[in-house]
């Protein structure tokens, strides 16, 4: 039997979008005092907890402080901006209708202190989602996706159970694409720091 051998490393071949991106802008939260005061303040606006949000955290995603919606804020105005042309062709690429307008619908601000975390969710049927790391102290914990292949996977030779979650390693100023089918949570925050997290829901029509 004739042996081939192909000179070249075996390629992959995508069958489906990259439903994850990670995206940056520079938040300048240490030093912009605009970003901190209104965090600040929106917190000292939410009356309750969000019911995903475990250990020492606290969250903003209430429909009683839309009206302070960080999407709306002058400070987020020019990241916004920036952002809208880089999810635009991430938005194409998923298959969605390319002639529909999206913006942000509804926004909020979590906020982990030492173990404090959020919890497993989706943000479903909303089409997309930006998870944005405004401030990440050291070993404060990643970002966790669950394979959405999960259940097509079972059957095969491995451990599906074991390898269901993926961690998505994040720092200061990493943002987060994804949709908002992708199930996904945050590992503890083992540090004395506040870790800050702002969440964008967006809407097309």
């Amino acid at each position: 039997m004739e042996v081939v051998v192909t000179p070249d490393a075996p390629k992959s071949i995508g069958v489906s979008p990259n439903y994850l991106w990670k995206l940056n802008y520079d938040f300048d939260y240490q030093s912009l005092g605009s970003l901190q005061y209104d965090i600040g303040s929106l917190l000292d606006k939410a009356g309750s907890n969000s019911r995903i949000e475990r250990g020492n955290a606290f969250s903003t995603a209430s429909h009683s402080l839309k009206k302070y919606a960080p999407h709306n804020w002058e400070c987020l105005e020019k990241f916004f901006y920036i952002i809208h042309q880089q999810i635009t062709p991430i938005w194409t690429s998923w298959g969605y209708f390319d002639n529909m307008r999206i913006y942000p619908r509804e926004s909020w601000v979590n906020i982990h202190k030492r173990g404090g975390y959020t919890g497993e969710h989706l943000h479903s049927p909303c089409p997309l989602c930006l998870a944005c790391y405004i401030k990440v102290p050291k070993g404060s914990g990643n970002f966790l996706v669950r394979d959405p292949l999960e259940y097509h996977r079972f059957g095969t030779p491995q451990n599906v159970e074991e390898n269901v979650w993926r961690e998505i390693p994040v720092q200061t100023n990493d943002v987060l694409v994804f949709p908002g089918w992708l199930k996904h949570k945050t590992q503890p925050n083992k540090t004395n720091e506040d870790r800050i997290v702002l969440s964008v829901n967006y809407e097309s029509h």
